[in-house]
């Protein structure tokens, strides 16, 4: 192939495949590289809704703790100043110093309030003042401890408001004092005010978590809307790069079989590189074709006289048997000639005789050397009325031979005609042929035999040619 045919072969049309691949494979690497992405943030966000919910559910186990720690130990301190029973003292101190859901709820609410100070600083508030009113607590259980009689009191119970035990009378005015300090309206607005300052400090926090969980759960919608958009897109591609590829390689691909299989030249369809393919191969099957037709014309042609061979003339007539006519000629006594004369002037009889057959016969006639000195002449559109047309062709090939200009010897020709006829096939056309010429050839006198008649007609010109 030469470097002008490549070129035309780059020239070649439709959409690069490889191209589409390349763009279908870096738009596909990008979406999956967001939808990796996307999917990561939304287990990120799940992780933080969790973890939210779990601290929702904790708040309000915390909160709950407060309240029932909270009930529990006035339950207990004002059962033991009522009855004096020592159950409700020890499992007073059981709630405050070992279980301690006040002091561990606060810790929760503290730690998940972290953020938002006014909340903290509620809560705050709220746990000095169940301090303060815990140490009441433990002022009314001493009083009562005292007025009940009992002994080995825990230290925070001995040691609590020292100053207003001291002033306190003894006697049932100890148990009166110690059921002012849990019984009376001011103890239960004391409470009131840490409940209310720990539910403020809650709905903060419920607020908060609550708004994070909406806030979360958007998010987790929106980017499952996007990752949804990604993964559409990415089936796009997919789609898009499948459809290409069958309709710009496999459709085309199939009908390149089918003319390859028929040996036929490819007509460029689909993709560039199916263009480009088709074109270099149609390039090399021209190529190949145009060898092939000259190494078939040097294998049907004659070297000396330039005119076909013998396997030109099987060739042609294989395919040309109806209405023709079919010479043989036969230069008289050759091999004598040859013999006198030596073989390069028999050799350029030859060329001359090939020369006289050209000129004479017409270009859709088709002559040929078949033999060492024997010619055929295949006249095609012939019937047996144009007889006078053969006799004058032979007559002018006569007339070029007997030309002295080349200073040759002067030969005679026998020529044995035959017109092909119904039902009749190379080898019968042939073969009748060559009769007529064995009867030329005995006749001894020159001229043109047809087969089918029984005298030479003489070599003479032939009027209404």
């Amino acid at each position: 192939m030469t470097k002008d045919q490549m070129k035309e072969t780059k020239k070649a049309g439709g959409v690069s495949i490889r191209a589409v691949g390349i763009s279908a494979i870096a738009a596909a690497i990008v979406l999956a590289f967001i939808a990796f992405a996307l999917a990561g943030y939304v287990a990120n966000v799940e992780a933080a809704i969790a973890a939210d919910e779990a601290r929702y559910v904790e708040c309000s186990e915390a909160i709950d703790n407060l309240q029932a720690g909270s009930d529990y130990l006035t339950t207990q301190v004002r059962m033991f100043i009522i009855t004096g029973n020592r159950d409700y003292l020890d499992a007073y101190m059981n709630e405050y110093l070992v279980n301690n859901r006040r002091g561990k709820a606060v810790d929760v609410l503290k730690a998940s309030l972290s953020e938002d100070r006014d909340a903290v600083g509620r809560l705050e508030e709220a746990l000095a003042a169940s301090n303060l009113l815990a140490r009441k607590e433990f002022a009314a259980m001493r009083l009562a401890s005292d007025y009940y009689g009992l002994g080995d009191l825990p230290k925070e119970v001995a040691s609590a408001d020292t100053d207003l035990f001291r002033s306190v009378p003894k006697g049932d005015a100890k148990l009166k004092a110690a059921e002012e300090l849990v019984l009376k309206e001011d103890y239960d607005a004391a409470k009131k005010d840490i409940s209310a300052k720990v539910k403020a400090s809650s709905d903060a926090l419920l607020l908060q978590l609550n708004s994070n969980l909406d806030n979360n759960k958007n998010l987790i919608q929106s980017l499952l809307f996007q990752l949804r958009i990604a993964v559409a897109m990415l089936l796009c591609i997919i789609m898009v790069f499948v459809l290409t590829l069958f309709m710009y390689v496999l459709k085309p691909l199939s009908r390149y079989v089918e003319r390859l299989s028929g040996g036929e030249p490819l007509e460029p369809d689909g993709a560039y590189e199916l263009h480009y393919l088709a074109n270099a191969y149609n390039l090399i099957y021209e190529d190949n074709n145009k060898r092939i037709e000259q190494l078939r014309e040097y294998a049907e042609r004659d070297s000396l006289t330039g005119i076909s061979n013998r396997a030109g003339y099987d060739s042609f007539l294989a395919t040309h048997t109806r209405n023709i006519a079919l010479l043989l000629i036969d230069i008289d006594g050759f091999k004598e000639y040859n013999e006198v004369y030596g073989h390069d002037t028999g050799d350029a009889v030859l060329i001359k005789l090939a020369e006289a057959l050209k000129t004479a016969f017409r270009s859709t006639d088709f002559p040929c050397r078949i033999q060492s000195d024997q010619f055929a002449v295949v006249m095609t559109n012939m019937n047996t009325e144009l007889r006078n047309a053969i006799l004058n062709k032979i007559e002018l090939v006569n007339s070029a031979l007997a030309e002295d200009s080349s200073d040759l010897p002067a030969v005679t020709l026998s020529v044995g005609a035959a017109f092909s006829a119904e039902g009749m096939d190379d080898k019968d056309i042939y073969a009748a042929a060559r009769t007529a010429l064995s009867q030329a050839k005995r006749a001894r006198s020159g001229g043109v035999f047809f087969y089918g008649e029984t005298s030479v007609v003489a070599e003479e010109p032939v009027e209404n040619s």
